[in-house]
Protein backbone atom coordinates (compact mmCIF):
# COMPACT_ATOMS: atom_id res chain seq x y z
CA UNK A 1 0.00 0.00 0.00
CA UNK A 2 2.86 2.91 0.95
CA UNK A 3 4.67 1.68 -2.23
CA UNK A 4 1.44 2.27 -4.66
CA UNK A 5 1.27 6.03 -2.60
CA UNK A 6 4.88 6.37 -3.41
CA UNK A 7 3.79 5.70 -6.80
CA UNK A 8 0.89 7.90 -7.29
CA UNK A 9 2.86 10.73 -5.61
CA UNK A 10 6.12 10.29 -8.60
CA UNK A 11 3.62 10.61 -11.02
CA UNK A 12 1.67 13.15 -10.02
CA UNK A 13 5.07 15.40 -9.38
CA UNK A 14 6.32 13.93 -12.87
CA UNK A 15 2.81 15.51 -14.56
CA UNK A 16 3.58 18.47 -12.80
CA UNK A 17 6.84 19.02 -13.77
CA UNK A 18 5.85 17.80 -17.46
CA UNK A 19 2.95 20.59 -17.34
CA UNK A 20 5.03 23.08 -15.89
CA UNK A 21 7.40 22.59 -19.07
CA UNK A 22 5.08 22.39 -21.51
CA UNK A 23 2.74 24.85 -21.13
CA UNK A 24 5.08 27.85 -21.03
CA UNK A 25 6.40 26.69 -24.46
CA UNK A 26 2.86 26.28 -26.10
CA UNK A 27 2.25 29.45 -25.18
CA UNK A 28 5.30 30.43 -26.83
CA UNK A 29 4.73 28.53 -29.62
CA UNK A 30 1.46 30.13 -30.37
CA UNK A 31 2.96 33.30 -30.16
CA UNK A 32 5.63 31.95 -33.20
CA UNK A 33 2.55 30.43 -34.86
CA UNK A 34 1.03 33.70 -34.68
CA UNK A 35 3.65 34.78 -36.98
CA UNK A 36 2.91 32.75 -39.45
CA UNK A 37 -0.74 33.12 -38.94
CA UNK A 38 -0.65 36.94 -39.42
CA UNK A 39 1.73 36.91 -42.15
CA UNK A 40 -0.93 34.38 -43.87
CA UNK A 41 -4.44 36.37 -42.71
CA UNK A 42 -3.15 39.70 -43.79
CA UNK A 43 -1.67 39.11 -46.90
CA UNK A 44 -4.57 37.21 -47.76
CA UNK A 45 -6.16 40.18 -47.79
CA UNK A 46 -4.23 41.10 -50.79
CA UNK A 47 -5.59 38.07 -52.73
CA UNK A 48 -5.13 34.55 -53.95
CA UNK A 49 -1.90 35.21 -55.63
CA UNK A 50 -0.06 36.80 -52.85
CA UNK A 51 -1.19 34.29 -50.61
CA UNK A 52 -0.01 31.09 -52.71
CA UNK A 53 3.11 33.03 -52.51
CA UNK A 54 3.92 33.90 -48.92
CA UNK A 55 2.38 30.41 -48.26
CA UNK A 56 5.11 29.03 -51.11
CA UNK A 57 8.14 31.40 -49.80
CA UNK A 58 6.91 30.93 -45.69
CA UNK A 59 7.18 27.17 -46.76
CA UNK A 60 10.88 27.28 -48.06
CA UNK A 61 11.97 29.77 -45.26
CA UNK A 62 10.52 27.26 -42.50
CA UNK A 63 12.98 24.44 -43.87
CA UNK A 64 15.73 27.00 -42.59
CA UNK A 65 13.84 27.73 -39.22
CA UNK A 66 13.79 24.07 -38.83
CA UNK A 67 17.62 24.12 -39.63
CA UNK A 68 18.19 26.74 -36.84
CA UNK A 69 15.13 25.17 -34.48
CA UNK A 70 17.70 21.86 -35.03
CA UNK A 71 20.57 23.14 -34.44
CA UNK A 72 19.28 25.03 -31.08
CA UNK A 73 18.32 21.11 -29.84
CA UNK A 74 21.85 20.17 -29.88
CA UNK A 75 21.84 22.74 -27.16
CA UNK A 76 18.61 21.92 -24.84
CA UNK A 77 19.89 18.14 -25.40
CA UNK A 78 23.51 18.71 -24.11
CA UNK A 79 22.45 21.56 -21.61
CA UNK A 80 19.64 19.37 -19.92
CA UNK A 81 22.74 15.94 -19.86
CA UNK A 82 25.50 18.94 -17.79
CA UNK A 83 22.59 20.01 -16.01
CA UNK A 84 21.99 16.59 -14.78
CA UNK A 85 24.95 15.90 -14.20
CA UNK A 86 25.37 18.90 -11.90
CA UNK A 87 28.09 20.17 -14.37
CA UNK A 88 28.10 23.97 -13.76
CA UNK A 89 30.73 25.14 -16.12
CA UNK A 90 29.64 22.76 -18.83
CA UNK A 91 26.12 24.40 -18.73
CA UNK A 92 27.62 27.67 -19.55
CA UNK A 93 30.63 26.51 -21.85
CA UNK A 94 27.99 24.98 -23.84
CA UNK A 95 25.51 27.75 -24.22
CA UNK A 96 28.56 30.62 -25.03
CA UNK A 97 30.58 28.10 -27.75
CA UNK A 98 26.65 27.71 -28.98
CA UNK A 99 26.31 31.25 -29.56
CA UNK A 100 29.46 31.59 -31.45
CA UNK A 101 28.04 28.97 -33.63
CA UNK A 102 24.85 30.73 -34.48
CA UNK A 103 26.52 34.18 -34.88
CA UNK A 104 28.65 32.85 -37.73
CA UNK A 105 26.16 30.37 -39.47
CA UNK A 106 23.48 32.60 -39.05
CA UNK A 107 25.43 36.13 -40.58
CA UNK A 108 25.81 33.46 -43.70
CA UNK A 109 22.50 32.16 -44.42
CA UNK A 110 21.19 35.84 -43.87
CA UNK A 111 23.71 36.88 -46.38
CA UNK A 112 23.43 33.92 -49.00
CA UNK A 113 19.48 33.84 -48.69
CA UNK A 114 18.83 37.31 -49.29
CA UNK A 115 21.16 36.94 -52.41
CA UNK A 116 19.70 33.42 -54.38
CA UNK A 117 15.97 33.32 -52.85
CA UNK A 118 14.67 34.56 -56.07
CA UNK A 119 16.66 31.63 -57.70
CA UNK A 120 15.34 29.15 -55.87
CA UNK A 121 12.00 30.01 -55.75
CA UNK A 122 12.32 29.96 -59.97
CA UNK A 123 13.65 26.37 -59.41
CA UNK A 124 10.70 25.00 -56.95
CA UNK A 125 7.93 27.17 -58.73
CA UNK A 126 5.61 26.89 -61.52
CA UNK A 127 3.51 30.02 -61.69
CA UNK A 128 5.49 33.31 -62.76
CA UNK A 129 3.58 35.86 -60.84
CA UNK A 130 3.71 33.25 -57.45
CA UNK A 131 7.69 32.92 -58.00
CA UNK A 132 7.78 36.68 -58.54
CA UNK A 133 6.14 37.32 -55.11
CA UNK A 134 7.56 34.15 -53.11
CA UNK A 135 11.09 34.83 -54.10
CA UNK A 136 10.99 38.65 -53.21
CA UNK A 137 9.47 37.61 -49.58
CA UNK A 138 12.25 34.90 -49.03
CA UNK A 139 14.63 37.35 -49.31
CA UNK A 140 13.60 39.99 -47.06
CA UNK A 141 12.75 37.19 -44.76
CA UNK A 142 15.94 35.48 -44.82
CA UNK A 143 17.82 39.13 -42.86
CA UNK A 144 16.53 38.00 -39.62
CA UNK A 145 18.21 34.74 -39.88
CA UNK A 146 21.14 35.57 -37.82
CA UNK A 147 18.72 36.97 -35.15
CA UNK A 148 16.60 34.20 -35.07
CA UNK A 149 19.36 31.33 -35.06
CA UNK A 150 20.96 33.34 -31.44
CA UNK A 151 17.78 33.50 -30.08
CA UNK A 152 17.11 29.87 -30.32
CA UNK A 153 20.43 28.92 -29.41
CA UNK A 154 19.53 30.87 -26.07
CA UNK A 155 16.45 29.43 -25.78
CA UNK A 156 18.02 25.84 -25.94
CA UNK A 157 19.70 26.81 -22.93
CA UNK A 158 17.18 27.96 -20.94
CA UNK A 159 15.05 24.86 -21.98
CA UNK A 160 17.51 22.66 -20.94
CA UNK A 161 18.28 23.95 -17.14
CA UNK A 162 13.91 24.20 -17.04
CA UNK A 163 13.38 27.83 -17.56
CA UNK A 164 10.86 27.56 -19.98
CA UNK A 165 9.25 31.30 -19.63
CA UNK A 166 12.67 33.06 -21.13
CA UNK A 167 11.64 31.24 -24.54
CA UNK A 168 8.05 32.31 -23.65
CA UNK A 169 8.15 35.31 -23.28
CA UNK A 170 10.40 36.23 -26.29
CA UNK A 171 7.95 34.34 -28.25
CA UNK A 172 5.55 36.23 -27.19
CA UNK A 173 6.89 39.63 -27.94
CA UNK A 174 7.93 38.35 -31.60
CA UNK A 175 4.45 37.96 -32.17
CA UNK A 176 3.26 40.97 -31.06
CA UNK A 177 6.08 43.30 -32.96
CA UNK A 178 5.49 40.92 -36.08
CA UNK A 179 1.87 41.88 -35.96
CA UNK A 180 2.47 45.09 -35.40
CA UNK A 181 5.17 45.46 -38.78
CA UNK A 182 2.72 43.82 -40.59
CA UNK A 183 -0.33 46.21 -40.04
CA UNK A 184 2.41 49.41 -40.65
CA UNK A 185 4.49 47.54 -43.62
CA UNK A 186 1.68 45.65 -45.62
CA UNK A 187 -1.18 48.31 -45.55
CA UNK A 188 0.83 51.46 -45.23
CA UNK A 189 0.20 52.66 -41.92
CA UNK A 190 1.49 55.59 -40.28
CA UNK A 191 2.89 57.00 -42.84
CA UNK A 192 4.82 53.91 -44.05
CA UNK A 193 4.39 52.54 -48.18
CA UNK A 194 2.49 49.76 -48.25
CA UNK A 195 4.79 47.04 -49.18
CA UNK A 196 2.93 44.58 -49.76
CA UNK A 197 4.17 40.98 -49.24
CA UNK A 198 7.65 42.62 -48.99
CA UNK A 199 6.17 43.93 -46.04
CA UNK A 200 4.77 40.77 -44.53
CA UNK A 201 8.67 39.20 -44.70
CA UNK A 202 10.59 42.58 -43.93
CA UNK A 203 7.75 42.68 -40.56
CA UNK A 204 8.67 39.43 -39.66
CA UNK A 205 12.57 39.84 -39.74
CA UNK A 206 12.65 42.83 -37.29
CA UNK A 207 10.21 41.17 -34.82
CA UNK A 208 13.57 38.91 -33.80
CA UNK A 209 15.50 42.25 -32.66
CA UNK A 210 13.25 42.68 -29.67
CA UNK A 211 12.64 39.20 -28.70
CA UNK A 212 16.47 38.71 -28.12
CA UNK A 213 16.38 41.55 -25.41
CA UNK A 214 13.69 39.86 -23.48
CA UNK A 215 15.79 36.79 -23.64
CA UNK A 216 18.99 38.43 -22.49
CA UNK A 217 16.97 39.90 -19.45
CA UNK A 218 16.92 36.40 -18.12
CA UNK A 219 20.47 36.05 -17.70
CA UNK A 220 20.35 38.79 -14.57
CA UNK A 221 18.52 35.91 -12.50
CA UNK A 222 20.94 35.03 -9.38
CA UNK A 223 20.81 31.60 -10.26
CA UNK A 224 21.75 31.67 -13.74
CA UNK A 225 25.32 33.23 -12.54
CA UNK A 226 27.26 30.30 -11.45
CA UNK A 227 27.18 28.62 -14.98
CA UNK A 228 29.50 31.37 -15.72
CA UNK A 229 31.51 32.30 -12.47
CA UNK A 230 34.36 30.13 -14.30
CA UNK A 231 33.63 30.51 -17.94
CA UNK A 232 36.20 31.11 -20.59
CA UNK A 233 34.78 33.14 -23.15
CA UNK A 234 37.31 31.88 -26.18
CA UNK A 235 35.85 29.56 -28.90
CA UNK A 236 36.32 25.94 -27.19
CA UNK A 237 36.79 23.91 -30.70
CA UNK A 238 35.64 20.29 -28.72
CA UNK A 239 32.64 21.83 -27.23
CA UNK A 240 31.91 23.30 -30.87
CA UNK A 241 32.62 19.76 -32.33
CA UNK A 242 30.43 18.29 -29.56
CA UNK A 243 27.59 20.73 -31.03
CA UNK A 244 28.34 20.03 -34.48
CA UNK A 245 27.96 16.20 -33.95
CA UNK A 246 24.26 16.81 -31.56
CA UNK A 247 22.53 19.03 -33.98
CA UNK A 248 23.69 18.32 -37.03
CA UNK A 249 21.50 15.36 -37.59
CA UNK A 250 18.69 17.61 -36.33
CA UNK A 251 19.57 20.46 -38.38
CA UNK A 252 19.56 18.52 -41.37
CA UNK A 253 16.60 16.40 -40.83
CA UNK A 254 14.70 19.30 -40.46
CA UNK A 255 15.40 20.95 -43.59
CA UNK A 256 15.60 18.27 -45.93
CA UNK A 257 11.90 17.17 -44.19
CA UNK A 258 10.84 20.73 -44.79
CA UNK A 259 12.35 20.55 -48.91
CA UNK A 260 10.19 17.52 -48.94
CA UNK A 261 7.15 19.74 -47.80
CA UNK A 262 8.56 22.20 -50.51
CA UNK A 263 8.07 19.48 -53.18
CA UNK A 264 4.70 18.71 -51.46
CA UNK A 265 4.04 22.69 -52.11
CA UNK A 266 5.13 22.02 -55.99
CA UNK A 267 2.89 18.81 -56.62
CA UNK A 268 0.01 20.97 -55.00
CA UNK A 269 1.20 23.83 -57.57
CA UNK A 270 1.07 21.31 -60.30
CA UNK A 271 -2.71 20.94 -59.52
CA UNK A 272 -3.56 24.28 -59.96
CA UNK A 273 -3.16 27.57 -57.87
CA UNK A 274 -6.13 26.83 -56.09
CA UNK A 275 -4.75 24.02 -54.33
CA UNK A 276 -1.77 25.17 -53.79
CA UNK A 277 -3.23 28.37 -51.54
CA UNK A 278 -5.28 25.40 -50.16
CA UNK A 279 -2.69 23.87 -48.91
CA UNK A 280 -1.26 26.77 -47.75
CA UNK A 281 -4.12 27.70 -45.53
CA UNK A 282 -4.39 23.98 -44.52
CA UNK A 283 -0.78 24.12 -43.08
CA UNK A 284 -1.71 27.51 -41.44
CA UNK A 285 -4.40 25.76 -39.44
CA UNK A 286 -2.66 22.67 -38.75
CA UNK A 287 0.04 24.95 -37.18
CA UNK A 288 -2.33 25.58 -34.55
CA UNK A 289 -2.41 22.03 -33.51
CA UNK A 290 1.35 20.99 -33.60
CA UNK A 291 2.18 23.61 -31.24
CA UNK A 292 1.11 20.84 -28.34
CA UNK A 293 3.67 18.35 -29.82
CA UNK A 294 6.43 20.91 -30.17
CA UNK A 295 5.32 21.96 -26.31
CA UNK A 296 5.66 18.44 -24.55
CA UNK A 297 8.42 17.33 -27.23
CA UNK A 298 10.72 20.10 -24.97
CA UNK A 299 9.36 18.60 -22.27
CA UNK A 300 10.05 15.21 -22.62
CA UNK A 301 13.63 16.11 -24.53
CA UNK A 302 14.53 18.16 -20.78
CA UNK A 303 13.19 16.08 -18.41
CA UNK A 304 14.66 12.72 -20.60
CA UNK A 305 18.06 14.51 -20.67
CA UNK A 306 18.27 15.36 -17.26
CA UNK A 307 17.02 11.94 -15.95
CA UNK A 308 19.78 10.10 -18.03
CA UNK A 309 22.50 12.85 -16.47
CA UNK A 310 21.51 11.34 -13.14
CA UNK A 311 21.32 7.75 -14.46
CA UNK A 312 17.62 7.94 -13.80
CA UNK A 313 16.26 5.23 -16.83
CA UNK A 314 12.92 4.71 -15.78
CA UNK A 315 11.56 8.44 -15.13
CA UNK A 316 13.29 9.34 -18.69
CA UNK A 317 10.93 6.30 -20.07
CA UNK A 318 8.05 7.72 -18.55
CA UNK A 319 8.57 10.77 -18.61
CA UNK A 320 8.22 11.01 -22.71
CA UNK A 321 5.72 8.45 -23.22
CA UNK A 322 3.54 10.68 -20.85
CA UNK A 323 4.18 13.46 -22.30
CA UNK A 324 3.05 12.21 -25.41
CA UNK A 325 0.12 10.84 -24.17
CA UNK A 326 -0.95 14.89 -22.46
CA UNK A 327 0.59 15.91 -26.33
CA UNK A 328 -2.22 12.91 -27.83
CA UNK A 329 -5.11 14.31 -25.83
CA UNK A 330 -4.58 17.90 -26.65
CA UNK A 331 -3.98 17.52 -30.20
CA UNK A 332 -6.55 14.95 -30.51
CA UNK A 333 -9.15 17.77 -29.47
CA UNK A 334 -7.72 20.21 -32.12
CA UNK A 335 -8.78 17.20 -34.62
CA UNK A 336 -12.47 17.19 -33.37
CA UNK A 337 -12.42 21.25 -33.96
CA UNK A 338 -11.13 21.01 -37.59
CA UNK A 339 -13.67 18.57 -38.27
CA UNK A 340 -16.77 20.86 -36.36
CA UNK A 341 -15.30 24.16 -37.33
CA UNK A 342 -13.28 23.89 -39.84
CA UNK A 343 -14.58 26.05 -42.75
CA UNK A 344 -15.25 28.64 -40.04
CA UNK A 345 -10.95 28.20 -39.28
CA UNK A 346 -10.37 28.63 -42.89
CA UNK A 347 -12.20 31.58 -43.29
CA UNK A 348 -9.88 33.19 -41.00
CA UNK A 349 -6.97 32.90 -43.41
CA UNK A 350 -9.05 33.45 -46.68
CA UNK A 351 -11.96 34.76 -48.04
CA UNK A 352 -12.01 33.35 -51.37
CA UNK A 353 -14.71 30.70 -51.20
CA UNK A 354 -12.48 28.17 -53.89
CA UNK A 355 -9.82 28.09 -51.77
CA UNK A 356 -12.15 27.23 -48.99
CA UNK A 357 -14.30 24.66 -50.48
CA UNK A 358 -10.87 23.17 -51.47
CA UNK A 359 -9.28 23.10 -48.17
CA UNK A 360 -12.26 21.56 -45.91
CA UNK A 361 -11.64 18.18 -47.34
CA UNK A 362 -7.48 18.15 -46.32
CA UNK A 363 -8.38 19.59 -42.94
CA UNK A 364 -10.54 16.81 -42.28
CA UNK A 365 -7.39 14.35 -43.29
CA UNK A 366 -5.30 16.07 -41.37
CA UNK A 367 -8.13 15.76 -38.09
CA UNK A 368 -7.78 12.19 -38.31
CA UNK A 369 -4.17 12.02 -37.92
CA UNK A 370 -3.65 14.30 -34.77
CA UNK A 371 -3.27 11.78 -32.27
CA UNK A 372 -0.22 9.81 -34.54
CA UNK A 373 1.16 13.52 -34.85
CA UNK A 374 1.37 14.15 -30.81
CA UNK A 375 3.43 10.58 -30.46
CA UNK A 376 5.52 11.24 -33.42
CA UNK A 377 6.46 14.29 -32.58
CA UNK A 378 7.13 14.01 -28.46
CA UNK A 379 8.68 10.22 -28.94
CA UNK A 380 10.89 11.48 -31.92
CA UNK A 381 12.01 14.58 -29.14
CA UNK A 382 12.83 12.10 -26.82
CA UNK A 383 14.38 9.96 -29.24
CA UNK A 384 16.75 12.90 -30.27
CA UNK A 385 17.42 13.95 -27.06
CA UNK A 386 18.93 10.02 -25.75
CA UNK A 387 21.40 10.28 -28.53
CA UNK A 388 19.86 8.74 -31.76
CA UNK A 389 19.37 11.75 -33.80
CA UNK A 390 21.00 10.32 -37.07
CA UNK A 391 18.59 7.30 -36.58
CA UNK A 392 15.27 9.79 -36.31
CA UNK A 393 16.98 11.89 -39.25
CA UNK A 394 17.14 9.21 -41.71
CA UNK A 395 13.71 7.74 -40.46
CA UNK A 396 11.86 10.89 -41.43
CA UNK A 397 14.40 10.92 -44.61
CA UNK A 398 13.09 7.79 -45.94
CA UNK A 399 9.40 8.22 -45.16
CA UNK A 400 9.45 11.66 -46.32
CA UNK A 401 10.97 11.38 -49.39
CA UNK A 402 10.65 7.82 -50.65
CA UNK A 403 6.88 7.59 -49.35
CA UNK A 404 4.87 10.95 -48.72
CA UNK A 405 6.57 12.42 -52.16
CA UNK A 406 5.73 9.71 -54.74
CA UNK A 407 2.17 9.24 -53.05
CA UNK A 408 1.43 12.71 -53.47
CA UNK A 409 2.05 13.03 -56.73
CA UNK A 410 0.64 9.35 -57.09
CA UNK A 411 -2.64 9.94 -55.60
CA UNK A 412 -3.37 13.73 -56.33
CA UNK A 413 -1.80 13.84 -59.95
CA UNK A 414 -1.70 10.21 -61.57
CA UNK A 415 -5.29 9.22 -59.60
CA UNK A 416 -6.19 13.33 -60.15
CA UNK A 417 -7.36 12.70 -55.78
CA UNK A 418 -6.37 16.85 -56.33
CA UNK A 419 -6.25 18.15 -52.46
CA UNK A 420 -7.74 15.32 -51.12
CA UNK A 421 -4.97 12.70 -52.57
CA UNK A 422 -1.81 14.98 -52.00
CA UNK A 423 -3.52 14.89 -47.59
CA UNK A 424 -3.73 11.19 -48.11
CA UNK A 425 -0.15 10.75 -48.41
CA UNK A 426 0.91 13.47 -45.95
CA UNK A 427 -1.46 11.25 -43.66
CA UNK A 428 -0.32 8.08 -44.05
CA UNK A 429 3.44 9.78 -43.46
CA UNK A 430 2.27 10.99 -40.21
CA UNK A 431 1.10 7.22 -39.28
CA UNK A 432 4.49 5.92 -40.71
CA UNK A 433 6.74 8.34 -38.19
CA UNK A 434 4.32 7.66 -35.38
CA UNK A 435 4.85 4.17 -35.43
CA UNK A 436 8.05 3.46 -36.04
CA UNK A 437 9.14 5.94 -33.47
CA UNK A 438 7.29 4.17 -30.47
CA UNK A 439 8.49 0.77 -31.55
CA UNK A 440 12.11 2.00 -31.73
CA UNK A 441 11.49 3.97 -28.58
CA UNK A 442 10.16 0.85 -26.78
CA UNK A 443 12.80 -1.00 -27.50
CA UNK A 444 15.20 0.92 -25.51
CA UNK A 445 18.26 1.02 -27.15
CA UNK A 446 19.38 3.85 -26.18
CA UNK A 447 19.96 3.70 -22.25
CA UNK A 448 23.37 3.33 -22.94
CA UNK A 449 24.00 6.14 -25.11
CA UNK A 450 26.44 8.23 -23.92
CA UNK A 451 26.30 12.41 -25.12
Amino acid sequence: MLHRIQRVLKLTRLNQKILSLAIPVFFGMISYTAIMISDTAMVGKLGEVPLAAVGFGGMVYFSIFAFLMGGSMAVQIIVARRYGEKNEIGVGNTLVNSVYVAIVLGSIMSWLGYIYSPNIMSILGDDPEVIAYSGEFLSYRFLGTVFFFVGFALRGFFDGIGIVQAGMLSSIVAALTNIFFNWILIFGNLGFPALGVKGAAIASSLSSIPSLFVIFIFFLRKDILPFFKKQVWTPNYEIIKELCAVGFAPAIEGTLTNISFAGFYKIAGLISTTTLAASSVVISCMSLSFMPGIAFGVAATTILGQAMGQGKIRLAYEGTMRSATFSAMVMGTMGIVFIIFGNQLLSIFTDVPAVIKEGYPALCIVAFVQVGDAYHMVVGSALRSAGMMYWVMFAYLIISFLVMLPLAYFFGIVLKGGSIGIWAAFFIWILLLAISFVRKFRKKEWINIRI
